[in-house]
């Protein structure tokens, strides 16, 4: 499975992602964040389900945002699919879209045993 790759335009703000995941059958997911929008710094938490997976994996990412006009519209329920296998160290790559319209790409490393690929859901909050 590959995700489609970032538009050509300039993305809205970049994020920084370091999520600590737990998978088995269905997946879930915790961790936080960084979002860099209009030259400032945000924090953020991300928790979520998924479905499809086994094993457990750290994941660190880094992605663009798009259609990110507000900062209230960054949190939210992001949807959209991933995909990456994971035997120690490998890569993950995701596209996930929230209820605003805001579009992150996704693309990081993980270390740890498991697979996924499928459906994610991913609640993001802002906390400052």
């Amino acid at each position: 499975m590959t995700t489609n790759p970032a538009p050509n335009t300039p993305p809205s703000a970049t994020v920084r992602v370091q999520e600590w995941t737990a998978a088995y059958y269905g997946s879930a997911a915790a961790g936080k964040g960084t979002l860099n929008f209009n030259g400032r710094r945000h924090h953020f938490t991300i928790s979520g389900v998924g479905a499809g997976g086994a094993g457990g994996q750290k994941v660190s990412a880094t992605g663009k945002v798009y259609n990110l006009n507000k900062l209230s519209d960054f949190s939210g329920t992001y949807r959209g699919l991933s995909s990456g296998l994971t035997l120690i160290e490998g890569k993950m790559h995701a596209k996930l879209t929230n209820g605003n319209g805001v579009v992150m790409y996704l693309a990081g490393e993980t270390e740890g045993l498991a697979s996924s690929m499928g459906a994610q859901a991913f609640e993001v909050n802002l906390t400052d």
